[in-house]
């Protein structure tokens, strides 16, 4: 990968886009939200790190491991701090994603869990349609059924042939 350009990337989608910073925002973001892209220093804590490639992996998030520290992952983005992990919800004008290369990115997959939620709703989905149209092939039914006319029995026509006489 050219870090030149993801650094020149990376400082655009910071100044244009919405980025968040901190291992407890990135943890909560990927959980509830899908931010596009987390960017890990070098010098993040072992936990720390398996923690956010996990939560990245259930949500399916691209995650690329900075090779430089936290001190100068901060400075290009501008920021007087020591910045550990951030998070990219919105590109904004850049295109980081476009130059990110796959061998430097974990690209985390949809794992099986998630795969069989997914597979479960669709199921679920397909039987309730069925249950409605099963439902209105049923009522459609009903409405034939109450407009044939009363076909008279031969009972009945020798009942009323009896009430004649």
């Amino acid at each position: 990968m050219n870090w030149n350009k993801f650094n020149q990337q990376l400082r655009i989608a910071v100044d244009t886009g919405k980025v968040i910073y901190g291992t407890k925002e990135i943890v909560r973001e990927t959980l509830v939200g899908d931010p596009k892209v987390v960017v890990l220093a070098s010098t993040v804590k072992v936990l720390q790190k398996k923690q956010i490639e996990h939560y990245c992996k259930l949500s399916g998030t691209k995650l690329v491991l900075y090779s430089e520290s936290g001190v100068e992952l901060g400075s290009v983005c501008g920021k007087p701090f020591n910045i550990s992990v951030l998070g990219v919800l919105n590109i904004g004008e850049s295109s980081i994603l476009a130059v990110i290369d796959e061998k430097d990115v974990i690209v985390v997959k949809e794992n099986a869990r998630t795969k069989a939620k997914t597979e479960k709703k669709k199921e679920k989905e397909q039987k309730k349609t069925e249950k409605e149209e099963i439902k209105k092939a049923r009522e459609i039914r009903k409405k034939e059924e109450e407009e044939k006319p009363i076909q008279d029995d031969e009972l009945f026509k020798n009942i009323l042939k009896i009430k004649k006489k």
